[in-house]
């Protein structure tokens, strides 16, 4: 059976997502799995669940021990998942389009202070740019790893770096976490 591939080489089914970007999907799908329970929780969920417990606990100690290293695997580097089928892209499409709308209703409530807004801004830009390639292609691979040049380039040109304020963070979910 041939595989359809995207243009880097990667499997159709083949996710390249910048590791904030994973924080913001990985947080919605929790939410949803913990109202829904465990018989009705996103697959992908369950699937991607042993690296985002990986991811979380590294940047939970990076983030009491080394803020540059937090910065830099955060912004920078990227986690490569696999969807099992166009359902789990669904699920995945469909966190993304919840993070927006969280994404919406904070840019609303920082009105006025020009760099939180900035940051909440950029951090919906990249989300809604991975959602438009997701429904476009229904897949990632190069499409995400553009996403991480867009931002490599955006932060160069005075966009968001790793330091964000406490509420615009991706990483605030960390913080809250019981050990």
């Amino acid at each position: 059976m041939n595989k359809s591939h995207t243009e880097g080489g990667a499997p159709a089914n083949e996710l390249r997502i910048i590791v904030w970007q994973f924080v913001r999907i990985m947080v919605q799908l929790e939410t949803v799995a913990r109202a829904r329970g465990r018989a009705k929780a996103p697959t992908v969920y369950a699937d991607w669940r042993s690296a985002w417990t990986e991811i979380d606990r590294t940047l939970s100690r990076l983030a009491d021990s080394d803020a540059d290293a937090f910065s830099d695997l955060m912004m920078n580097q990227e986690v490569v998942l696999r969807c099992r089928d166009k359902s789990q892209v669904n699920e995945v499409t469909r966190a993304i389009e919840n993070v927006i709308n969280q994404l919406d209703q904070q840019i609303r409530a920082v009105r006025g202070e020009a760099k939180a807004e900035e940051e909440l801004r950029f951090e919906r830009r990249e989300m809604n740019a991975l959602l438009k390639y997701l429904r476009k292609t229904g897949r990632g691979g190069a499409a995400a790893r553009s996403t991480a040049a867009r931002a490599n380039a955006s932060r160069a040109a005075g966009g968001r770096g790793g330091n964000a304020p406490k509420g615009s963070s991706p990483s605030r979910r960390g913080r809250g976490r019981k050990g």
